[in-house]
């Protein structure tokens, strides 16, 4: 009788978990491989869910993992800094890399934690552009540890997502915009810092917002 009620825990927070992943419109690739489950059981999930909560987008096809594709706005690259200061200081990211991370699935209670620290900052920030796709493709990254790493503005000491490999200063987006606003010295022409990337395409909501202090 103790090993059936087990099985039916195990089986009944695989369930919540997928249904709390299909609610953040979660590749059906992904919530297969974190819950165990079947694809035809998440279809009949997503069918469901639509019934009893309304209408959920179904993303299809592979979820893509270059992250170049939305890091090169401002304003999510300081909500992915946000939000990956946030998930450290959950303990959501190992402190230790893991080499194959997009390879082998995290357990059950480790996708539970990085669903927490996703709400979490969605009630903190309510305005956000971040999707919980982005979110696991910049948790696999910095998992993995090879490209990004969450570090601090040596300015403001807000979290900000690093690149192992930039020989940039470590300033956020609202700290490298009051770097060149700053009047030049007499003499001297005004002449932005070599870190300062300007070709982002314009956000129309300022990356300040996501840079403050938290972490």
């Amino acid at each position: 009788m103790r090993v059936s009620e087990d099985r039916y825990s195990r089986d009944l927070r695989r369930l919540n978990l997928a249904q709390r992943l299909i609610r953040h419109e979660v590749r059906t690739q992904w919530i297969c491989a974190w819950t165990g489950l079947s694809d035809d059981r998440v279809r009949n999930l997503f069918r469901s869910y639509d019934k009893t909560s309304g209408n959920v987008r179904r993303h299809r096809g592979p979820s893509p993992t270059r992250l170049a594709s939305f890091l090169r706005s401002p304003t999510l690259r300081a909500e992915a800094s946000a939000i990956g200061g946030l998930a450290c200081a959950s303990g959501a990211i190992f402190p230790t890399p893991t080499p194959h991370a997009r390879r082998d699935p995290p357990g059950v209670e480790a996708v539970e934690r990085l669903c927490h620290v996703f709400e979490l900052y969605r009630k903190i920030v309510p305005q956000s552009h971040f999707t919980m796709d982005q979110f696991i493709r910049l948790m696999i990254a910095l998992s993995e540890g090879e490209d990004l790493q969450i570090g601090h503005c040596r300015n403001c000491h807000g979290a900000l997502l690093v690149d192992r490999l930039g020989a940039s200063r470590r300033l956020c987006p609202a700290c490298k915009q009051d770097s060149l606003q700053k009047p030049a010295d007499a003499g001297e022409v005004t002449r932005p810092p070599s870190d300062a990337t300007l070709d982002y395409p314009r956000d129309e909501e300022s990356p300040a917002v996501y840079q403050q202090p938290l972490f």
